[in-house]
């Protein structure tokens, strides 16, 4: 068997294996398959050498004097936390039909409501932190259509699952690429807004701060607020403790400068939700090397 055939056989296998488990907790409540997922996918995660490895490599990079213990509970968390978003988000149809679980605040809101009516477009940007995706939500729900852009995944077959799925918080879904970022671009002069998740490692990027130490971060968010004179408003969704309920920030809009100084305000924003609450963000990306 070729090398190119091998590969296809395992997305095959994968693709296979998250329908089953899909399937399976598709058969319980949506509360009760998110917390499952927590469960099920935290549990895979802090079981695993690589990812666990990789979680407690970055988390000791920055907090250096964590103890053993701390480590474990927080990979413990942090795949708690991601498996709940992973099945939240791959259930975003059923997801959207729980409204009572998102609670909104922050002057960033009506800067967006007015841009909505307005028509003058906006860009949030975020972090793979909480539940990245409850702000789309809630924005949908007050009639206010928010774009994603999103990475293709490595298994194509996954995004026959995933890409429906983001759609269901908020349309167009632009892969990232020079296509997918060219359209998206369209899209914000056009007036209509979009959301962007800059918090992983951009080859290409500047090597600005984040959390203390140099990280390639993309300007693009910036420099397409500064070349349409949109806003740029970062937003978090932060799960509160022992529930699926999640408090939504919209903070206020980042001043107008150029793309380094606004990138590092993002950074330095994502690093305050991050350094809050730690077990939040996904610690699983290469952010440093």
């Amino acid at each position: 068997m070729s090398k190119g055939t091998s590969r296809q056989f395992r997305y095959i296998i994968e693709y296979a294996l998250v329908r089953c488990l899909l399937g399976g907790l598709g058969l319980v409540p949506f509360k009760t398959r998110v917390r499952a997922g927590g469960v099920l996918v935290g549990g895979l995660i802090t079981r695993l050498n690589s990812p666990r490895g990789r979680i407690h490599n970055n988390l000791l990079h920055i907090f250096p004097d964590t103890t053993d213990d701390e480590l474990r509970a927080l990979t413990k968390t942090v795949g708690n936390n991601f498996g709940r978003s992973f099945v939240e988000i791959l259930n975003n149809g059923d997801y959207s039909k729980n409204p009572q679980l998102r609670h909104a605040s922050g002057p960033g809101l009506q800067v967006l409501r007015d841009a909505a009516v307005e028509g003058t477009g906006a860009i949030i940007v975020s972090g793979h932190f909480g539940q990245w995706d409850a702000a789309r939500h809630f924005l949908k729900s007050e009639g206010i259509e928010v774009g994603a852009i999103y990475r293709p995944s490595n298994n194509h077959y996954f995004d026959r699952i995933f890409v429906p799925q983001i759609r269901h918080a908020g349309e167009p879904a632009f892969p990232s690429g020079r296509r997918g970022t060219a359209d998206m671009v369209r899209h914000v002069r056009g007036g209509s807004m979009v959301a962007i998740l800059p918090d992983q490692r951009f080859e290409g990027g500047e090597p600005l701060d984040f959390m203390g130490q140099p990280a390639k971060t993309s300007t693009a968010a910036a420099s397409i607020a500064l070349k349409y004179g949109v806003p740029l408003v970062p937003v978090y969704g932060t799960r509160r403790a022992d529930s699926l309920d999640v408090d939504i920030v919209f903070e206020e809009p980042i001043p107008h400068s150029d793309a380094n100084t606004m990138s590092q305000a993002i950074n330095d924003s994502l690093t305050k939700q991050v350094r809050k609450n730690p077990g939040q963000w996904y610690w699983l990306h290469n952010r440093w090397r």
